[in-house]
């Protein structure tokens, strides 16, 4: 009933967007990000990842071990395969427990296929699993009339630095706890493609979506923010701020 309730309020939510789309292939911009704090140093994850367990929780949840996060997938019907430890040309990259994530099971009983089978941290992998089998699924089916078959996603794992800009920091990416999302695909066969929706439906499906990422990951970016996003939806979950409970959500 839970989250049947939170498909109704989104619901609600997509009608009042509604009235505030002037243009079916406009993408709305986020707000600005906030400015850092002076002199507050970027905490790097340590631990536990700092995510939350839902759209409504406001600080990190416990995680399981990470030999326990393989059967925890299993038993959510999301299947992911141990992968071997992925290259790291850079010193800080480093990956826990590497994982390809394969399909995530769906609540409805059907499984959504994830085509380029991103190499992501284990407990990673479960917390975006989740977000997409809460969320995301309810939402498509919900709001567009379809449900969702698949994602088209990036490779997940990439040791490199934030945006490819050489002597910038280690991007999450570089620890298995960022995900690059570039479309959503219905069973009817309709790409859902980040920044290029096709109708006002479909623009504020992505708003809805991106919108109730803020609850679930530390960073979510995507068109609007910058330009190295106007493709892709990023979502990770790396720490913020002195308590690591800052989220940059653009």
């Amino acid at each position: 009933m839970r989250w049947a309730g939170m498909v109704f309020c989104a619901s609600l939510g997509l009608a009042a967007l509604a009235a505030q789309a002037s243009s079916p292939d406009r993408w709305p911009l986020p707000p600005s990000r906030p400015p850092d704090l002076p002199g507050t140093p970027q905490a790097q994850p340590t631990g536990p990842l700092p995510v939350s367990s839902g759209p409504a929780a406001r600080s990190p949840p416990a995680l399981p071990p990470a030999d326990a996060c393989l059967e925890e997938l299993a038993q959510a019907r999301t299947e992911a395969d141990p992968a071997p430890n992925p290259p790291t040309p850079l010193p800080d990259c480093a990956i826990p427990t590497p994982v390809r994530l394969k399909t995530i099971g769906l609540t409805s009983g059907a499984t959504l296929n994830l085509p380029a089978r991103p190499i992501l941290d284990c407990r990673f992998a479960k917390i975006f699993a989740d977000f997409v089998r809460t969320v995301a699924a309810p939402l498509a089916e919900a709001s567009l009339g379809s449900p969702l078959a698949a994602l088209d996603t990036g490779p997940g794992y990439a040791c490199r630095a934030r945006n490819g800009v050489t002597g910038a920091r280690t991007s999450a990416h570089g620890e298995g706890i960022a995900i690059d999302v570039t479309a959503f695909v219905l069973a009817d066969k309709r790409r859902i493609a980040i920044g290029r929706p096709a109708d006002a439906p479909q623009t504020l499906f992505l708003r809805a979506v991106r919108t109730a990422a803020c609850g679930w990951f530390t960073t979510i970016l995507g068109p609007g923010s910058d330009a190295a996003h106007a493709d892709h939806l990023h979502l990770d979950a790396l720490h913020h701020g002195s308590n690591g409970h800052y989220r940059i959500c653009e």
